[in-house]
């Protein structure tokens, strides 16, 4: 698909500057309203539905190299061999990468899914692969999931935590107040929710990324699953990605929110913001919602994305990159 077919706005500094504030503004609860709409520019022109795709079920299992076989070095930033033998499971469960080949690679990731079916199930049809993230009290989640799963996208728990305000969170939180326990029983519940989840990021959290306990608890449970984590960075200063080290756990921040505006403008110069850290960094990392001017913007945005140089990615196999290791899928029986 040709590159006219979709346009971005030029990721000039005074853009980057004024989405960054606007981002900054509504990820601290200040509210949109007192915010103006001068991110403008003409909507993109409509493009072609992509037809649908024909994606086999994700397979997930145990990829071992077996000692003695030697492994083929992957081209110059491709994800290399382990040198353990096996995959940790967030690699085995995670969504093979296309290569790069010296492409810059991106990741998106769907947060706040299963609630709203509609958008979600937009969401699930959009090209693969992305990182969809389920919030773990939607209704039928597992199987909303595996759906997803099936149409070829990683799955991840975006697990509800205590935020800053009166914002609710979700049945089942993790809080800074409740007892270790309690903390710990929602979490464990959650994550069997979705047996094949990569792992986890925040939804809301704000309060929770800031407690060295709750957080400690977090990294300790992911660690006995071998589990990956994102920092959602829903506020500056998290400790998550701290702690997530210090307890050995795989995680990566995500580098641009694309929806914190509604406003496809607004989406569509976050998109440019993302190209140009996917360009700079070799790589990069999106979190959007399934909101309707989210997916009608992905839809328009996805299928140009490789005419445009990228590759787009699942997050395992962004962070498998960036720790040296490699990716392997399961073969057909």
């Amino acid at each position: 698909m040709p590159k006219s077919e979709f346009h971005l706005p030029a990721a000039s500094p005074r853009t980057v500057r004024v989405v960054k504030v606007l981002s900054a503004v509504l990820v601290l609860g200040l509210g949109g309203a007192a915010i103006p709409f001068f991110l403008g520019g003409d909507p993109a022109p409509p493009v072609p539905a992509p037809a649908p795709l024909a994606v086999a079920p994700v397979r997930p299992g145990a990829a071992i190299i077996p000692a003695g076989i030697a492994v083929p070095s992957p081209a110059a930033g491709q994800p290399q061999p382990s040198t353990t033998g096996k995959l940790p499971v967030w690699q085995r469960l995670g969504v093979p990468a296309t290569p790069a080949e010296g492409r810059p690679t991106i990741a998106i990731m769907i947060d706040d899914m299963g609630v709203n079916r509609v958008q979600s199930d937009r969401a699930v049809r959009l090209p693969a692969p992305l990182t969809l993230s389920w919030l773990p009290y939607a209704a039928n989640v597992t199987d909303q999931a595996a759906i997803g799963a099936a149409n070829g996208h990683e799955t991840m728990l975006h697990m509800p935590m205590e935020p800053l305000g009166r914002t609710d969170p979700g049945p089942n939180a993790l809080r800074t107040w409740l007892p270790a326990e309690t903390n710990l029983a929602n979490l464990r519940t959650a994550l069997d929710k979705l047996p094949n989840a990569v792992g986890l990021n925040q939804h809301e959290g704000s309060v929770a990324s800031l407690s060295v306990p709750l957080m400690d608890m977090v990294m300790g449970e992911l660690k006995a699953r071998d589990l990956l984590f994102v920092d959602s960075l829903t506020i500056p200063h998290s400790v998550a990605l701290r702690r997530a080290e210090a307890a050995g756990v795989a995680a990566i921040p995500r580098n641009v929110f694309l929806d914190n505006s509604p406003d496809p403008n607004a989406i569509r110069a976050q998109i440019a913001e993302l190209e140009a850290v996917a360009r700079r960094k070799g790589y990069a990392i999106a979190i959007g919602h399934p909101r309707q001017t989210t997916i009608d913007v992905l839809e328009k945005y996805l299928p140009t994305l490789a005419s445009r140089g990228f590759v787009l990615w699942p997050v395992s196999a962004t962070l498998a990159t960036r720790r040296n290791v490699v990716m392997l899928q399961q073969p057909e029986e």
